[in-house]
This record gives C-alpha cells, structure tokens and sequence, in this order.
C-alpha cells in the first residue's frame, strides 16, 4: 500500500511540473487556446485580427479596424484615451505577443462580453471587451476595457 501511494504521489509530482505543458499560458497560438469557448466566429475572427495587428505593432490602424462602427471611435476622446492605455501597457509591460481568452459571458444572442489576457513581454494585462451585434450596424464593440490588474482572474 505505501508502495502505492509512493508511486501515485510521484505521479502526481511530474504531472504538475508538465501540466503548463498542456494548455499553459504561453501557448503560441492564441486561436488554439480560445477553442474551448463558444464564441460565434464573427466575434473570434474580429479578435484574432485585432490582435494580429497588436503583434505587428500596428496599433492605431488595427484599433481603427477594430471599432469600425462602434460608438467609441466617434468620440475621439474615449477613442485616444484607449490609444494612450495601449501605449503606457506596451511601454511597461513589452510587445503584445499574443491573447487568450479566460470568460465569455453571454446576454441573448446578440451581446457578449469578452475578458482577455493580453500577453506581454513582462506581464499580462486584462481586457474586456463587449461586443453588440446590432440589427443596423453589424458587430460592434460597445465597451473596451485594458488595465493591467490580470491577477483578478486567478480569485
């Protein structure tokens, strides 16, 4: 019996050390680690081309794409304040290299909010993005959130 638990704590020991392994939180492939929501493609499409342009340090044109239609970028204030988080996170935290996301909540079919882990060079950032998908205009984003309190996901 002690032989037994002997080998099962072992396992359990190299099981932990690989687990990051398998689905840890430097994965390359953003869309990989996404695959567990169900989030309709639109939505994921619009993400994952937004966050390419933030790897590619396109940050102004990618977040003009992003909130085409969007009653954010018709305000050009709320508009380059979020320009401004963006550069203060880049110039603190390193280079976007990639997202995941950790929660979609969900009101009907058509509005969704999104919280995401940017990752950075030196440290993640939180984001939280609310996505309406109006009768008139299509997918819009509603809400854009980027600060840099991610440890909020681990309570």
């Amino acid at each position: 019996m002690k032989i037994i638990c002997l080998l099962f704590a072992v396992f359990l020991s190299f099981a932990n050390i690989y687990a990051q392994n398998f689905g840890g939180a430097l994965q390359n492939q953003s869309r990989e680690n996404n695959s567990r929501f169900a989030l309709p493609e639109d939505i994921q499409t619009k993400l994952d081309t937004f966050f390419e342009a933030m790897v590619k340090k396109d940050y102004k044109n990618g977040l003009e794409k992003f909130m085409l239609n969007s009653p954010i970028s018709r305000k050009d204030n709320d508009f380059a304040n979020i320009l401004r988080e963006l550069g203060k996170a880049i110039e603190l935290y390193g280079d976007i290299k990639g997202y995941e996301i950790v929660d979609v909540k969900v009101a009907g079919s058509s509005f969704f909010r999104v919280n995401i882990i940017g990752l950075h060079q030196r440290y993640p950032t939180r984001w939280e993005i609310n996505f309406y998908r109006s009768p008139a205009m299509g997918l819009i984003v509603t809400n854009f959130k980027l600060d840099d309190i991610s440890e909020v996901y681990l309570d």
